[in-house]
């Protein structure tokens, strides 16, 4: 299965409201075609790509976390896809290749891209639940949100979506820096 459908398919197995217009939406910013970054993820599709193994690593992250007795209705399926999918929404706005396949900037400040994320989702209609939004603004590690690390920790304690989609992140960024290294 493409990528593109793959994270359509996921995007409507929710069967939320507005969906369909989030997809529209992602799909005009260029999201299915953005690379990830200019560190991993850095060809045409790279975003989409880093995304789903995002969404594959936070699905085993969230089986391991109702395995030490988180309920399964503390972590959403639905909330999963939809925070791993989008975490990083607001790179198909910044990122692109030219010609030679080289990435640059649309626009200036790449900083904020949990919120800028949270806001393009926005845009579309599609309306974030509470956690959704937590865990996307999260993803970072939340450090421009609290510069405390214990408070960072009790944080991510108590919030297992923004735990789960934090962590996956950085797994999916570790496995393409090995695979490109």
């Amino acid at each position: 299965m493409q990528k593109t459908d793959e994270c359509i398919n996921l995007l409507r197995s929710t069967k939320r409201d507005g969906v369909e217009d989030l997809i529209r939406h992602i799909t005009r910013m260029g999201y299915f075609e953005a690379p990830g970054s200019l560190r991993h993820h850095r060809f045409v599709g790279g975003l989409v790509s880093h995304s789903l193994e995002t969404y594959h690593k936070a699905m085993e992250l969230r089986e391991e976390k109702i395995s030490k007795g988180f309920s399964p209705e503390q972590i959403p399926v639905d909330s999963v896809i939809i925070a791993a999918l989008m975490h990083d929404l607001c790179k198909a706005d910044v990122l692109r290749y030219n010609s030679e396949q080289h990435r640059v900037y649309e626009c200036k400040g790449h900083r904020g891209h949990g919120t800028r994320s949270v806001r393009q989702v926005g845009y579309s209609g599609f309306r974030l639940t509470p956690m959704e939004e937590d865990a996307i603004l999260w993803h970072m590690g939340g450090r421009r949100i609290c510069q405390d690390y214990e408070k960072r920790q009790l944080f991510f304690k108590s919030h297992p979506l923004s735990d789960i989609i934090r962590k996956a992140d950085r797994k999916s960024i570790a496995e393409s820096q090995r695979r490109h290294a």
